[in-house]
């Protein structure tokens, strides 16, 4: 009877799939789009990547890059400069380093289509203090395991609505302590963060293998200290052997944009078991944005 049953579920699966020509589905819009990401620091020059879109189903083993475009800089919208393709990097670069509360746009022309994008560069944040505390060895996943607390103030601008990413990691990976499990679930502005991701992604909890963006919604214009935590396994990474641990913590001021598009890439990742970020894996859905009202 169990060998009946593994028959029959196993012809019950394979009917859910049929090959599909999605040729017939291409447009011709698609190939005038072009994406254009930069990431600009207060006093560093401003570098773009300028890319164009593909179909799902082309096999595309690296980004298209579009090395002849004419991108005009501005600086609170004044015209600066052009940008020069740099073809080792292939990305545009400027000259200038624009600064602290500029509205920093690109303009640019790609097959009779304009293509803008504009930003400004939110002021500094300073990390106040940073403590930490050890517990172990404890039973986390196995014997001898550590869990160490970590506590970061700031203060936040009364003044606008602000956005932030935080991101720990290991200061040197050759000689210092293995980076173990990150946890972000402790601490207030994490979970506000998971609620809004629950809203298109029910379950996701706040993780990331590297640092997770959060926002000023509930702890406005007050000093704030978050609260993190690192899981050790012992098993794997006997602290015993060392006599210090290093970490290196990195409070970032983001714009409001930025923190959207960080918040959009959570909500359709599929590796975290979303069932939106699968069915965009299979081309069933549309990626999500996500947009702060």
């Amino acid at each position: 009877m169990k060998y009946s049953y593994f028959i029959c579920l196993v012809l019950l699966l394979n009917s859910c799939y049929r090959d599909i020509d999605l040729n017939k589905y291409r447009e011709a819009e698609g190939e005038t789009l072009l994406t254009v990401n930069s990431i600009i620091n207060p006093n560093s020059i401003v570098a773009v990547s300028a890319t164009q879109m593909y179909f799902f189903s082309d096999i595309h083993n690296e980004r298209t890059v579009v090395p002849d475009l004419d991108i005009e800089l501005y600086v609170n919208l004044e015209f600066a400069e052009k940008m020069r393709y740099n073809a080792e990097t292939k990305l545009y670069e400027s000259t200038i380093r624009p600064k602290i509360g500029e509205k920093i746009s690109l303009q640019t022309t790609f097959k009779e289509v304009q293509v803008k994008a504009s930003d400004r560069i939110p002021k500094r944040v300073m990390i106040e203090s940073i403590s930490a505390e050890r517990q172990g060895p404890i039973h986390i996943y196995s014997e001898n395991d550590y869990l160490f607390t970590y506590r970061i103030t700031f203060s936040d601008n009364p003044e606008e609505e602000n956005f932030y990413f935080l991101q720990y990691d290991v200061v040197n990976r050759q000689y210092d302590v293995d980076m173990g499990e990150r946890d972000f679930t402790y601490d207030f502005v994490f979970q506000q963060l998971a609620r809004q991701v629950n809203g298109i992604l029910p379950g996701w909890e706040p993780y990331s293998p590297y640092g997770l963006p959060f926002s000023d919604r509930g702890i406005e214009g007050k000093t704030h200290t978050l609260v993190v935590k690192e899981k050790i396994q012992g098993e794997f990474n006997p602290l015993t052997k060392f006599t210090q641990m290093n970490r290196e913590f990195k409070l970032y001021a983001i714009s409001k944009p930025y923190y959207e598009y960080l918040v959009s890439l959570l909500c359709n990742r599929s590796e975290d078991g979303g069932i939106h970020g699968g069915m965009i894996d299979i081309g069933v859905a549309d990626p999500i944005k996500y947009i702060v009202i």
